[in-house]
């Protein structure tokens, strides 16, 4: 069963939550319910959580992020809906992550970062490769895999294309991670100048480079020259120790994350 905090002081959340009474039927214990940061603090201490449902005002809500991203950087966030239908949905949203990132995927040690990780990368694949989610759908997930990319700022899409015939590293890892994807973010992976670039490879081989704008950090005017060269150096780098040749072949500016959302309005 997994174990949840609710923060929240607004009453319509509250009496959602109050009106579901078959927690255990579906997989979670009834939450531990506190109105501030304080009360977060408090039952985090007492009480292992396996993920934080916020809902509350701005300026609390900001100061409790940023004592989760300080504390516990690896605990997923998620909405709380306002309806015993809707709060049902998202619970369920959660529950299929959390037992994705708690599955033993193969035989190395089951790291909760790397399983969170890899749960980053396949919503961002998901997001650019299928562009099927709508923006609320985008926000909850990023929150779900604590992304520290700001949703609402400007992101670059790279697409690479790997050399005719060349065929190294096109083979998955029984754990699900794409063994050129993770080569690729060994290379040059990371956190560069303000943004968080990840290579992505689609389910139907397409390669990808995403760079999202980190929350409440600088970037760059020129981030899309220093972006391509960091990403030139390191397919040097992978083509020089792997044997694997790629190349870019087009570099799209987007105003947002939410431009990938079939309700995106620009």
């Amino acid at each position: 069963m997994y174990k949840l905090l609710l923060l929240s002081d607004q009453a319509e959340v509250l009496e959602a939550y109050d009106q579901i009474h078959n927690w255990e039927y579906n997989g979670f214990k009834r939450p531990h319910v506190r109105p501030d940061l304080e009360g977060a603090r408090e039952c985090l201490k007492k009480h292992h959580a396996d993920a934080v449902i916020l809902a509350l005002k701005p300026e609390e809500e900001k100061a409790v992020l940023d004592f989760l991203q300080e504390e516990y950087p690896l605990l997923p966030i998620t909405e709380p809906g306002k309806t015993p239908t809707e709060a049902m949905e998202y619970l369920n949203e959660l529950k299929q992550m959390l037992n994705w990132i708690r599955a033993d995927f193969s035989s190395d040690v089951n790291d909760e970062t790397k399983m969170l990780l890899r749960a980053r990368r396949r919503f961002f694949r998901s997001l650019v490769a299928d562009r099927t989610m709508t923006r609320q759908q985008v926000y909850r997930r990023m929150r779900m895999t604590r992304s520290r990319m700001d949703p609402d700022r400007p992101c670059i899409l790279m697409e690479l294309e790997q050399f005719a015939g060349e065929d190294r590293l096109v083979g998955q890892l029984q754990d699900s991670e794409h063994l050129l994807e993770r080569e690729l973010y060994q290379s040059f992976g990371g956190d560069v100048d303000g943004f968080h670039v990840l290579p992505l490879v689609t389910a139907d081989g397409r390669v990808f480079v995403l760079a999202g704008a980190l929350r409440d950090q600088e970037q760059a005017d020129d981030m899309v020259a220093t972006l391509n060269e960091c990403i030139q150096e390191g397919l040097r780098h992978t083509e020089e120790y792997r044997g694997v040749h790629l190349r870019v072949t087009g570099i799209e500016v987007l105003p947002s994350l939410y431009a990938f959302c079939t309700d995106y309005v620009g």
